[in-house]
């Protein structure tokens, strides 16, 4: 049997618990998000299936990239971590300055890939910015509300 429960992780944090298992309410806010902005774009090509397919591809390329990208940040911003505390690795991430990293390079690697693709860059301008701007503004009104 599984069971619900929400616990208070800090005084801004909350969290679900399944199991074992510990979600944190922003990142499946996030999650959700991503969701939306994706049906964003699917909306966009539906008429154009075989785009959407390689817009899928390349989604999901730039989400392995932005993750790897994201959990080894930290070699960039405290490489130090390496000698002083190597299975820091494991448990650590980039924070903040992981996640702008990763955001970026995702973006350049997008670009790059539907340039491969040729696909033309304003059709990915027209993918990328609203899609941010879907993420970013439906992320902040649900953890504004939850």
């Amino acid at each position: 049997m599984i069971k619900l429960k929400v616990n208070e992780v800090c005084t801004t944090m909350d969290a679900i618990q399944i199991g074992p298992l510990l979600l944190k309410k922003s990142i499946l806010v996030l999650l959700f998000s991503c969701l939306i902005a994706y049906l964003y774009i699917a909306i966009l090509h539906k008429r154009e299936p075989d785009r959407l397919k390689v817009i899928e591809q390349h989604l999901l390329s730039v989400t392995l990239l932005w993750i790897l990208v994201f959990k080894f940040s930290i070699l960039v911003f405290r490489p130090s971590i390496l000698w002083t505390n190597p299975f820091g690795l494991i448990f650590f991430t980039g924070g903040t300055n992981g996640i702008y990293l990763a955001s970026l390079l995702g973006i350049l690697y997008f670009y790059w890939k539907m340039y491969k693709s040729n696909i033309h860059f304003k059709t990915t301008t027209i993918i990328v910015i609203p899609s941010i701007a879907i993420i970013v503004l439906s992320y902040f009104i649900m953890m504004y509300f939850l």
